[in-house]
């Protein structure tokens, strides 16, 4: 059962799809230095010290199959939960009720970070590497997270009884996945060993295999006391402090108003540099005005700018995308492609091309991996969703260059 921020997490009693967070009382986690009035006080009334439990708002539709804590994604860090299927990721920190109406540290609503929590659809690869929803998983069993909080997990693949193949897969903290070995048998229940090797039992035997992958382990006991302090989490809390009467600058974005700092803005994004310090009239104003944007996608915006990372849903990512690339944020513009690419289907791929080539260079690689994404399912994309295929006429070029490539693919392939 994995523990953080003074919480033990497991499966929900009775119900294998839920996950239970117990909080223990501050006695418990009192270092053996404090003395004991501290811990009387911490006590009840008669001395006893009842434990809080809270169900997470997360129901897995296939049953939990391994809980683990990451250093990541949330004031208190997060807790990764694994179904058959996909990884979801729940920050931990901030409000809720525990047992009884007691106050307890609850997480916000769980976040996917990758695979899809359904099994594979006939004629779908059973399992793949790729980032958030394009990565599939065909049976988690098992995961264990190492000092750096990235996520290995076991994957398997088929076969009866102790036969079959299991994948190593390794998942970081932006929700991509790789696979790092093949191995023979069905295996589960992963963990670093102090050397660094990771440890793999066989489901249906006592066999335990090691590989040397020269992993980090993370500490078997975290550490006592408050969490440490980061950067990221702490230019986080600044930003939703406000309005806090730190601020000196309010940007408006399609009428809300998003009070700001201005020397972290001047630091983090070459736009607002210039705007504040390239000598406009409006540069020692209160206010700045920009227009033409989104207030949803300026927000994850924003969120990047003061901490360096955001999640980017689907449906914001190309509006994020494009106002990345506007404001000067390269790397934010990178990320919310990745999203872009990795949400891609049969129905949208049309339009996607046609928005990725109308937004010209600094969109040329995310083109590149459209067309490839194109050629390898086109026949999907003219037996699905063939009304999409007209809207290639919008772009005479892009359409001649994607029908010579189908063209020669299907001479290689009769040739081949």
């Amino acid at each position: 059962m994995p523990q953080r921020a003074g919480s033990i997490f497991c499966r929900g009693r009775g119900d294998v799809k839920r996950v239970t967070r117990i909080q223990l009382p501050a006695g418990w986690r009192a270092g053996a230095a404090e003395d004991a009035a501290g811990q009387a006080a911490a006590a009840g009334p008669a001395g006893e010290q009842p434990l809080q439990a809270t169900t997470l708002p997360l129901r897995a539709a296939s049953g939990i199959r391994g809980l683990a804590c990451v250093p990541w994604g949330g004031p208190d860090g997060s807790l990764i939960v694994a179904t058959a299927n996909s990884l979801y990721r729940l920050p931990l920190g901030g409000g809720g009720e525990g047992a009884g109406g007691a106050a307890a540290a609850a997480p916000a609503a769980p976040v996917l970070l990758a695979g899809r929590d359904s099994p594979p659809s006939a004629g779908e690869a059973p399992a793949g590497d790729g980032r958030g929803e394009a990565a599939r998983f065909k049976d988690i069993s098992g995961l264990v997270v190492d000092k750096e909080g990235s996520i290995l997990l076991t994957d398997v693949l088929g076969g009866m009884f102790g036969n079959g193949v299991t994948a190593v897969r390794q998942v970081t903290l932006h929700g991509e996945v790789t696979t790092l070995a093949f191995l023979d048998g069905k295996l589960h229940r992963p963990f670093i060993l102090p050397n660094g090797y990771l440890a793999l039992c066989k489901v249906t035997r006592t066999d335990l295999l090691v590989l040397d992958l020269g992993l980090k382990p993370a500490p078997l006991f975290p550490p006592t006391g408050p969490p440490r302090r980061t950067l990221h989490a702490d230019m986080g809390a600044l930003l939703d402090a406000q309005p806090d009467g730190t601020a000196d600058l309010t940007l408006v974005v399609g009428g809300r108003r998003f009070p700001v700092h201005r020397a972290i803005l001047i630091a983090r994004c070459d736009f607002f540099r210039s705007q504040l310090e390239g000598g406009f009239a409006d540069g020692a104003a209160a206010e700045l005005t920009v227009p033409d944007a989104d207030p949803a996608a300026f927000e994850l915006l924003l969120r990047f700018v003061y901490t360096g990372a955001v999640d980017i849903p689907s449906a914001l990512a190309p509006t994020v995308a494009e106002l990345a690339d506007r404001l000067l944020l390269p790397d934010l513009c990178s990320d919310a492609q990745a999203v872009v690419l990795s949400g891609v289907s049969a129905d949208t791929v049309v339009g996607s091309l046609l928005w990725a080539e109308r937004l010209g260079a600094s969109f040329s690689g995310l083109l590149s991996s459209l067309k490839a994404w194109y050629l390898e399912h086109h026949e999907e994309v003219h037996r699905t969703a063939p009304g999409s295929l007209k809207r290639l006429a919008e772009s005479p070029d892009l359409m001649a260059e994607l029908l010579l490539s189908v063209t020669r693919s299907a001479k290689r392939q009769r040739t081949g």
